[in-house]
């Protein structure tokens, strides 16, 4: 079997961990940046593990920033629930890190600002979520925004409050948090390239000594 071309989709389906039943579905869903419901056990991931082990070993060999990020950005629908929001959770750990060691005062942020910058990172993951599957926005029965998208400083507040019950204060933003939320999705599109440039090259080689045999 010739693994597919499309190297997030390789890192989606190396990294099923048997919650989906169908490939077909797990495929469909991938190419529109949907959520996938969860199937029966034993099901994708147990039927292609002897084509993806080598992607998921080039996964495993990567670095841990770069793994969970992948994680969380590649594999939304496709790890369960628990996995998924454990990936996430460890990605944003050390997104929130790398960012804060590029911040020269960072050293003089208040504890709660500096506490904050974790959930900033989950922010703004999601956000580059939204930019990779180009995620449209909702809208309300009155044609408002809900704030999916994360566009804007009070979409970011909105979906902190209510997605992890964290207030964040949007009144100085500007001087407080506009410069994070660019170093922020910085970093993580840094490491989302490198791993995904590293498992770009394995599935090359993977392909290509397939076909060579």
């Amino acid at each position: 079997m010739i693994i597919t071309k499309d190297t997030r989709m390789a890192w989606a389906l190396a990294r099923d961990d048997g919650m989906r039943s169908q490939h077909e579905i797990i495929v469909a869903r991938l190419e529109q940046g949907c959520d996938i419901n969860p199937g029966a056990k034993g099901g994708a991931g147990a039927g292609l593990l002897a084509d993806y082990a080598r992607v998921h070993s080039c996964i495993e060999a990567m670095s841990a920033p770069e793994r969970h990020v992948g994680d969380a950005l590649n594999c939304r629908g496709v790890l369960s629930d628990g996995s998924h929001k454990k990936a996430t959770i460890q990605a944003a750990l050390a997104v929130s890190q790398l960012a804060a060691q590029r911040m020269p005062g960072f050293h003089r942020w208040s504890p709660a600002r500096q506490q904050m910058l974790y959930w900033v990172a989950l922010a703004a993951i999601e956000r580059q979520w939204v930019l990779l599957y180009d995620i449209p926005e909702k809208t309300d029965f009155k044609g408002r925004e809900e704030g999916r998208t994360l566009s804007e400083p009070w979409k970011i507040g909105k979906w902190i409050r209510g997605k992890h019950g964290q207030s964040l204060d949007l009144k100085n933003w500007g001087k407080q948090w506009s410069d994070a939320w660019v170093l922020l999705q910085e970093v993580i599109q840094e490491l989302d390239f490198s791993g995904i440039e590293t498992l770009n090259s394995r599935c090359y080689i993977q392909n290509s000594w397939r076909k060579a045999g």
